[in-house]
């Protein structure tokens, strides 16, 4: 079976191909790449996105939606018995800039006083 997919990422028209002798797997990847994600779970923002993809050093290839508001990314994930998904759009914090950040303590009013120094 074979179909076509247009769908509108950002300003760009897409038009994806599909074609697989299993009439589910071409239905399953088209439905996946006909309804990329467009809403952004983080800054709310649906109207400026892209696609992108990318690859690492083992020549793994990463496609990606990418919110253009606040640079979070929306992974396309790839189950292992086969078929494809989108992930939610997160943001990519280097673990350089992890270890550097603090979090600031948090008052807990169950916890009494002068327990700071408890061992555990």
């Amino acid at each position: 079976m074979k179909a076509t997919v247009q769908t509108k990422i950002g300003e760009t028209l897409f038009s994806f191909e599909i074609e697989d002798p299993k009439e589910m797997e071409t239905l399953h990847r088209a439905a996946v790449l006909g309804n990329p994600p467009k809403n952004c779970n983080l800054c709310k923002n649906k109207a400026y996105f892209k696609l992108d993809s990318n690859k690492d050093k083992e020549s793994n290839i990463y496609v990606n939606v990418i919110c253009r508001k606040c640079g979070a990314k929306a992974k396309l994930g790839q189950y292992k018995a086969g078929g494809y998904f989108w992930h939610k759009f997160e943001k990519y914090i280097r673990e350089e800039d992890k270890q550097t950040q603090s979090v600031p303590p948090v008052d807990d009013p169950s916890v009494p006083e002068g327990t700071d120094d408890l061992p555990f």
